[in-house]
This record gives structure tokens, C-alpha cells and sequence, in this order.
């Protein structure tokens, strides 16, 4: 593992390139944003470079705050700040945006990446730490390593912001900020229909419910975060095994399933055998297509809303809880999700009464899942190609909770950035069965491919293939400018990194 320190070289203010029009001067929250929590989201991008000196950091820089604060002219109330939990004022005060020095090589750092160090990757801390009114929604940081790669650290303020928003944001940024035609045009936001179909409370209660009564959900003792991956091929196995049970189920529902069987199963161990633990998973699931009429995929806000699976352990006997059990009761929670008839607080006191009428006082295993896969973060091109990988953050906490965000990887496959009890974390990371289908945290590939943009390391394959398909076509390397040549001549130098081209490296 590569000991760092990231050094805060600068910090701006990054603001909408065009003044916000005084009649979108308010944004209401919805009444699920106003029980959102009010903590930030991290997500970290990997990007390699080739020749990134100084110039090319600077024209990077540059390209990134521009092509922001662009973006924030359609996203006006990221760079406001909210008002009585009742609305955003949405005043252009703008976001944060840092650039710090990594003294360490990118491809180092990947040989063995330490978790408890990725958040010295981001802008602030995940915990929002200053009262809600002083609060940046956004806060970006650009992290450049000792070989030119770089790594751009992100928080994004859970208050009015769920996996979608972000996803919009993110790719709407990306179109502006490319230099090569982008699939994903920016697009332009919906403020009104989360705030229209979920009213905010003009008084909000004295003691906000909770989901989860306090002793359930928020857990003292030491909580760790490990990242385990799962390949397409693990992925697939775990499918061919519930095919008899469960037909079709996805890939986040077999992994999802997997996950809460095998915590189960370690929590048992933990506890003994003769504790019979229950157990229930909030699960994020996205409204906007589920409610009638479907919302659009820009709707601005926290359209989001957990389904509840519960699985209640028997009193006798020798049950045990198998991964089509967990599924299923996963899959069946899900598809009871298509609308909430209440606004947000309401909507949350009824799923604690359902819960205290289910447990009573007794004290079950609570987990809460989230999925950002398929939200396409492998396609974010900033001009310089697709990241090489996609990372949250770990780290140890004296009160925590078990928690589980699942990710795609480069290859189909998904990633699972988990939280648990240390002891019962312990006793999974030495489960055979589970590491059957999981590994923890894998090192990446060093060879050259990794230190190629993926994307041009493609184009090269191709002019390549052209070459020596068409001799006499004329082509030659002069054809190719910039970094595609620099690509050309890294690879020309190692002929076996070739066949290392279309390699996935997680």
C-alpha cells in the first residue's frame, strides 16, 4: 500500500456562467427532500494521462471549472442554498472547487489501493459539518498525481440530491466539458414535478421519524468499510444458481441477495447460535419511473423511497436463510414500490409503525442498500478519455450503519462498498462461500494498458488494424495528433501491451 498526502494547492469559488432569472430565484424542496439526510454522497473518477505536463494539468483546469460553472446555469440550484428545509434560494453563491497535488504515481496507488485513505481524495468531509443554510450542495476536487493521472473527488449534498440527479448532473457536465461527440447532451432539469407531487410541510415536526427506530439502524462500536468485487462470471454463477427459483433476476438483486444472506449468515456466527437474529434492508428504489403517470428521468430532487424487506428469523428449528429466500423477499419488497400516497414524514411513520408491528421491541439487523449501477459513470469523457475506475471511500467509525452501495465495474461486473459491525466483517472476509464469489478489494493490472487512456489505446487498435489490413492505403502515423500519436508510440515500445488493449482491469 502507497503512503500519500494530497497538498491543497488552491480553492475556488466556481459560479453559473449566466446570472439565474429572478422568477427561478426559489426552488422548493419536496417533502422527501426535507427528510433527506444532511450528509454528502462521495464518489471519486480515476482518469490516466500520457504527457500530462504542466500545460496539459492547466488546460484541464481550466476546461473543468469553465465547462462547470456552464453546467450550473442549467443546474442553478446546486450553487444556491437552502432556506428553513423549505426551499433552495438559489442566489448563484456557487460551489467549491479545489486542486491539490498527489505525491504518489496514479499506477502505484492502483497496485494496492488503501480505502482509509480515498477520502483524502475529496473536497470536504462526508459528514456536513456547518449549519444547513452555509452549506455547498456541491463541492468538487481535482487531484493531480505525480505521473499526470489525476482523480477528481466529489461531494454531492444528500438534502435535495439522490443517485439520479447526480447521475444528470454528472453527464450533463461531461457533454459540456468533451471534446469528442457525446451521446449524453446536456439536458434540462425538472424543478417543479417533485415539489408538485410531494409537497413540502411549511412546519416540520419537532423530532424528525426515522425509518429504523435509532437503536435499529444506528449502531455503537467500531464500523469498518471494505469494497468487495464481483465478476460478470461470479455474478453469472450466483444467477445459475437461483435459476431454479428465481428467473431473470438481475444482477444487483443477485448480488443485493447474496450480501444480506451471507451478513446474516456472519451475524449468527458472531452472536452465537442460539441468538435468532432478524433481520430488514431498506432499499433505494427510484420513483420516477415506477409512479403514474412516470416521472421524467430529469426530474430534479430526491425521488427516491426505500422498499422494506424483512425476514423474521423462526423461534425453532433449523431454518436457514438461502439466497433465493433473500431474494425473493428483495425482489417481492421492490415490486410492491410504485407510488407514495402521503408526503415524505408520514409516508416514513407508517414504515415505522409497520416495523414496531413486525419486531416489536425486539432488535433486528438492519441494513440499507443503494444501486448506482447503470447510471453509465464509465462513459464520463471530460475530453481526455473514460475513467479507470470508480470508487466511494472507506474508513472506521465509532457509530455507524450496516450499509451496502453497489457499483458497476469496467467489465460488467459490480462493485459493493460495505459497512459492518468490525466483528462481523471479520468473520465475512473469512467466509469461503462468500469469497467464492467476491473478492476483497483486488489490486488493478500495472501493466502499460493501464496508464493508456482506455479510449485511445481503442482508436490506436483500430488505425493499427487499418495499417496492416490496407498497405497500400497511404496511412501513416502523421494522420494522428496529439495524444492518439503519444498512445501510438507508448505501445510501439511494449508489442505485448497489443494484446492487453481491450483488457478490463477489475
Amino acid at each position: 500500500m502507497v503512503n500519500f498526502e494530497a497538498k491543497v494547492l488552491s480553492s475556488d469559488t466556481i459560479k453559473p456562467s449566466s446570472p439565474t432569472p429572478s422568477h427561478l430565484r426559489t426552488f422548493k424542496l419536496s417533502s422527501i427532500d426535507q427528510i433527506a439526510p444532511l450528509n454528502y454522497s462521495p464518489i471519486i473518477f480515476y482518469y490516466p494521462l500520457i504527457d500530462a505536463g504542466q500545460d496539459k494539468i492547466k488546460q484541464i483546469s481550466s476546461r473543468l471549472k469553465e465547462s462547470l460553472s456552464e453546467t450550473l446555469s442549467l443546474f442553478f440550484p446546486l450553487a444556491g442554498r437552502i432556506r428553513d428545509h423549505l426551499f433552495v434560494d438559489c442566489n448563484d453563491e456557487g460551489i467549491l472547487f479545489s486542486e491539490a497535488l498527489v505525491d504518489c504515481d496514479l499506477s502505484e496507488f492502483l497496485k494496492e489501493p488503501e480505502l482509509d485513505s480515498l477520502e483524502k481524495f475529496l473536497p470536504c468531509s462526508q459528514f456536513c459539518l456547518v449549519p444547513v443554510q452555509e452549506a455547498v450542495q456541491v463541492a468538487i476536487r481535482l487531484n493531480v498525481f505525480n505521473s499526470g493521472g489525476i482523480a477528481i473527488g466529489m461531494c454531492f449534498l444528500h438534502k435535495m440530491v439522490d443517485g439520479t440527479t447526480m447521475a444528470a448532473f454528472l453527464k450533463s457536465w461531461a457533454a459540456t466539458a468533451g471534446a469528442r461527440p457525446c451521446s449524453d447532451k446536456p439536458v434540462q432539469p425538472d424543478y417543479l414535478a417533485a415539489s408538485q407531487r410531494y409537497p413540502p410541510r411549511e412546519e416540520l415536526p419537532s423530532e424528525g421519524p426515522l425509518l429504523f427506530k435509532e437503536s435499529w439502524l444506528i449502531k455503537m462500536g467500531k464500523g469498518v468499510t471494505r469494497r468487495f468485487v464481483f465478476s460478470s462470471t461470479a455474478i453469472s454463477a450466483l444467477k445459475e444458481t437461483l435459476s431454479a427459483h428465481e428467473e431473470n433476476a438481475s444482477r444487483v438483486l443477485a448480488v443485493a441477495g447474496f450480501f444480506w444472506k451471507s451478513a446474516t449468515a456472519a451475524s449468527k456466527i458472531v452472536l452465537g447460535p442460539q441468538h435468532r437474529k432478524s433481520s430488514v434492508v431498506g432499499f433505494a428504489v427510484n420513483l420516477r419511473p415506477r409512479v403514474v403517470p412516470p416521472m421524467s428521468e430529469s426530474c430534479f430532487a430526491n425521488v427516491a423511497w426505500q422498499a422494506l424487506a424483512t425476514y423474521k428469523a423462526p423461534n425453532v428449528g433449523n431454518e436457514t436463510f438461502e439466497l433465493q429466500d433473500s431474494v425473493g423477499l428483495l425482489r417481492d419488497a421492490i415490486r410492491k414500490i410504485s407510488d407514495i400516497k402521503y408526503d415524505g414524514f408520514l409516508g416514513l411513520s407508517k414504515l415505522r409503525e409497520e416495523m414496531v408491528e413486525l419486531f416489536g421491541e425486539d432488535d433486528p439487523d438492519a441494513y440499507i442498500f443503494s444501486s448506482w449501477c447503470k447510471f453509465g459513470f464509465y462513459e464520463l469523457d471530460f475530453g481526455w478519455g473514460k475513467p479507470i475506475w470508480i470508487s466511494n471511500i472507506g474508513g472506521s467509525l465509532p457509530m455507524f450503519a450496516n450499509y451496502a452501495l453497489l457499483v458497476d465495474s469496467r467489465c460488467d461486473g459490480i462493485e459493493a462498498w460495505v459497512c459492518l459491525d468490525e466483528r462481523i466483517m471479520d468473520v465475512l472476509e473469512r467466509d469461503p462461500e462468500f469469497l467464492a464469489f467476491a473478492s476483497v478489494n483486488p489490486s488493478f493490472a500495472t501493466r502499460a494498458p493501464l496508464l493508456l487512456d482506455f479510449q485511445m489505446a481503442e482508436a490506436f487498435t483500430m488505425c493499427w488494424a487499418i495499417k496492416a489490413a490496407l498497405p497500400g492505403s497511404g496511412f501513416s502515423y502523421s494522420h494522428l495528433e496529439g495524444d492518439c500519436l503519444a498512445v501510438v508510440k507508448a505501445i510501439e515500445k511494449d508489442r505485448e501491451g497489443l494484446s492487453l488493449t481491450h483488457a478490463c482491469w477489475l
